[in-house]
């Protein structure tokens, strides 16, 4: 049998109305995979929760500019209204397990939230955001009616959705999901009875120190390092997913120069780094970060790296993971003459400690009283630990067994460099 051949001409020459459309798209600014994620898929994802989906169906399938200009003002207006009703969700529910959970978070090592008058399509979306904020695995429901919940539920890591699900499913009714999120149903007369058996789940897969919040940093950058060309190489990584997630960034010591509420909740700041006596400034953004303003500052910031166009000018942003008050000395140390060392005392045994130049990069190096030495460069989350770098082994010291030790390193110098500068005074 012949085979038929489709090109783009005869596409076109039957089609001449999507032609002019195609050709708009081409001279038009090319679509990223976070304009996908992050602006067309909520509105049209806003739909499909609480709206009817044949507004997307139509917008979509349209050769009419003028209905599928309607249908994207519809999608825009119902997001809106979705947004709202995850804001006002997202806040009783926070007030809820302050109130009632946060003391036995630890214990429990799962949330369990189940309240009426929930719109059942936008809980998973509160989920979401109640796992970044407490660490731990959430199933949150609300009632269909008096006898009947309907739930989301949404993980962590070591948790897996669909058979903590599994374990429950003599108390569900219908579930389903996978292992990072799930969907089920279940008698309310069944709701204590399956908060216990998702506790007894979690208690057998979780320890304390997953119960959490963490963020994976992939490498460290000064902010002179941030530009438009770093920001291009990083397309060779897409699209990003859970499986392919977008690289984090990590930078110490920077400066709050700038910072103010902007929309629904949001940060807007600009912030620095001297670096060389050269000072590098850059726009960050936090989303829904209200309640933390305004930051110290000076902080320790994790983020990624966006794309931000304004007004025809386009500049490449942080958009800010998570931060802390800066606690490891600061690079100066690089400068002096000699290593600042230190010694102290951690868990009933005593320790060495120092900053030591190793090429460009300050080094922390502490060391016991076998010999064996951890060695991490300021910034980096790899370290090496042996009694020599030729048998030393790498070591993620992000990890609390060493990331204590490490801290406490750090309040030791900072101490000496302290008793240091008095001397001088």
């Amino acid at each position: 049998m012949g085979g038929i051949s489709i090109t783009s001409s005869s596409l076109n020459s039957k089609y001449p109305q999507r032609a002019r459309y195609a050709n708009k798209i081409q001279n038009s600014k090319s679509l990223k995979p976070e304009d996908i994620g992050f602006r067309l898929g909520p509105r049209i994802n806003a739909i499909g929760r609480i709206a009817d989906p044949q507004i997307v169906i139509e917008l979509l399938t349209t050769d009419d500019m003028g209905i599928a200009q309607e249908r994207a003002m519809q999608c825009e207006a119902i997001n809106r209204q979705r947004q709202e009703m995850c804001e006002q969700i997202e806040n009783e529910a926070r007030e809820i397990v302050e109130t009632c959970y946060l003391a036995s978070l630890q214990q429990n090592r799962v949330l369990v939230i189940v309240q009426p008058n929930w719109h059942h399509g936008v809980i998973g979306i509160v989920a979401s955001r109640l796992v970044e904020r407490y660490g731990v695995p959430v199933f949150i429901g609300t009632y269909e009616d008096e006898t009947h919940i309907r739930g989301s539920a949404r993980g962590i890591p070591e948790f897996h959705v669909f058979e903590a699900l599994e374990y429950c499913r003599d108390l569900l009714g219908k579930f389903g999901g996978h292992k990072a999120a799930g969907g089920f149903s279940l008698p309310s007369e069944n709701l204590e009875a399956l908060r216990s058996s998702l506790s007894e789940f979690a208690n057998q897969c979780l320890e304390p120190q997953h119960l959490k919040p963490l963020l994976r940093i992939d490498t460290s950058a000064n902010l002179s390092q941030i530009h438009p060309q770093l920001y291009q190489q990083l397309h060779v990584l897409e699209p990003c997913g859970i499986d392919n997630p977008d690289p984090v960034f990590w930078t110490s010591h920077v400066r709050v120069i700038e910072q103010a509420t902007v929309g629904k909740g949001h940060l807007k700041l600009t912030l620095a780094q001297t670096i060389d006596d050269l000072e590098y400034k850059i726009k960050a953004i936090a989303w829904r970060w209200r309640e933390y303003f305004p930051l110290p500052s000076r902080l320790d910031i994790a983020y990624k790296l966006r794309e931000n166009h304004f007004n025809g000018n386009t500049t490449i942003e942080l958009e800010l993971l998570g931060v802390r008050l800066p606690t490891q000395p600061h690079i100066f140390f690089a400068a002096q003459s000699a290593p600042l060392r230190s010694a102290f005392e951690y868990e009933q045994r005593h320790y060495k400690c120092g900053i030591y130049k190793n090429g460009s990069v300050p080094e922390l190096r502490i060391g016991n009283p076998e010999g064996h030495i951890l060695a991490v460069q300021l910034g980096h989350t790899i370290g090496l630990l042996g009694t020599s770098r030729q048998e030393a082994v790498e070591v993620d010291v992000s990890q609390p067994q060493y990331d204590q030790i490490i801290q406490t390193a750090f309040q030791a110098l900072s101490t000496s460099l302290s008793n240091q500068n008095a001397e001088w005074e």
